[in-house]
């Protein structure tokens, strides 16, 4: 009896050391030029702590056997992934370095999961592009400069960050880097959502978020001037301080309606002969309202800008005819073809997006492998109260917690 606790006081000994050993960190961040301005951190012995804990809590799944290829794939994952987004680039291109270990095996992978050669050392698929150089390679998101700008970024010197700037008791984090602060968010997977939020346990948008879930089928704002700034920002729609936006509200609904097509084609007489036929669309129909301190300004400046045209219509909003209004107090910009009521207003900034079935109906170019991940997501909302900013992703509820899918 003595020897077997003797034995398993030893194993115990041995699984704790183990444990912490394999915990260790290599907290150095090492792959963020100097010209980001915003870095993505996964924690990623962090992720798979959690995906071990959660699939204790699913005896079903231990069991089940899965094909995982031992292939390697010629490059090296880090303790701590970083993603990045650079200085004065779309907000849609991020990219992520790697060190390579294998040239060879990192060729070979990326030919057997589809990518091809485009240029010199640069491989793409779909939307994804991998830029290889001696000893590392730059990975990220199709973009006109790709190339140019990966090649600068391979020879570009690093920012001197450390992980604890950045992440802190998350699972990943999102980080701004001002001139002279950083902006950390930290990133939280729970079993059916996903969290982006200002380090608080304050829960400002939990009443809010169930009145919309209930209440909006498709989409509802309602911004401050500070955070209309910001947004527009983002759709490259930089907004003059001097127009004195004070609050932005939206509202919009979707619906299938049918749409007349009329083409012309000749008879044997060669006579024109009008075809009508009829395709059943999806439309959407809003109402926006912009509030500013000196609307008649305001006016000017978006005639200025030619978003406004002849016919008194909106032109930045590209869906259907719209008709733009002013009175003293803000600008109106509705649907021509059916009114949609803003509703009850509620407090804070807020933008609410659902995933209304109709909107994978209008996605004509995607996959049906994309259609199922966007279809997984059950609505988007972003909220704002002073220096607390929160960003949530719920998804549909499945028997299986996120990071079991």
């Amino acid at each position: 009896m003595k020897r077997f606790l003797i034995v398993l006081s030893g194993l115990f000994l041995l699984a704790v050391v183990s444990y912490f050993v394999w915990s260790f960190r290599d907290k150095d961040l090492k792959s963020v030029p100097v010209n980001a301005d915003a870095v993505v951190l996964i924690d990623v012995k962090a992720v798979s702590e959690q995906y071990v804990l959660t699939l204790v809590k699913h005896p079903s799944l231990w069991f089940k056997t899965s094909k995982v290829s031992e292939q390697k794939n010629g490059i090296e994952i880090p303790d701590f992934i970083q993603i990045f987004h650079l200085k004065d680039t779309s907000y849609k291109d991020w990219y992520s370095i790697f060190r390579i270990t294998d040239k060879a095996a990192l060729l070979h992978s990326l030919k057997e999961k589809g990518f091809v050669l485009a240029k010199n050392k640069l491989y793409t698929k779909d939307q994804i592009s991998v830029k290889v150089g001696q000893s590392s390679c730059v990975i990220g998101f199709s973009a006109k400069d790709f190339e140019s700008r990966t090649t600068a970024v391979l020879t570009s010197g690093m920012r001197n960050l450390h992980a604890d700037q950045l992440i802190n008791n998350s699972v990943a984090s999102v980080s701004y880097l001002a001139k002279t602060k950083i902006h950390n968010f930290a990133v939280y997977l729970n079993d059916h959502d996903i969290e982006i939020k200002s380090k608080t346990t304050d829960d400002y948008f939990s009443s809010v978020i169930a009145k919309l879930d209930n209440t909006v089928s498709f989409m509802k704002a309602d911004l401050d001037a500070e955070n209309t700034r910001k947004i527009s920002k983002i759709f490259n729609k930089n907004l003059s301080d001097s127009v004195q936006i004070t609050n932005f509200s939206a509202v919009a609904n979707l619906e299938s309606v049918n749409d007349t097509i009329i083409s012309y084609s000749y008879d044997d007489n060669f006579n024109e002969v009008e075809k009508v036929s009829y395709q059943n669309i999806v439309q959407p129909f809003y109402q926006i309202n912009i509030q500013s301190g000196d609307s008649d300004k305001l006016w000017s400046y978006f005639q200025q800008k030619a978003w406004i045209n002849a016919q008194n219509q909106f032109t930045p909003i590209p869906f259907q005819p719209n008709t733009v209004t002013k009175n003293a107090a803000e600008i109106t910009i509705k649907s021509k073809a059916k009114d949609v009521p803003f509703g009850e207003k509620l407090s804070g900034n807020y933008i609410f997006i659902k995933n209304n079935p109709l909107l994978l109906d209008s996605f004509k170019t995607i996959s049906a492998s994309e259609k199922k991940k966007v279809g997984a997501l059950d609505f988007l909302f972003y909220g704002n109260k002073g220096d607390y900013h929160y960003l949530k992703l719920n998804f549909k509820k499945e028997k299986l917690p996120l990071i079991l899918r």
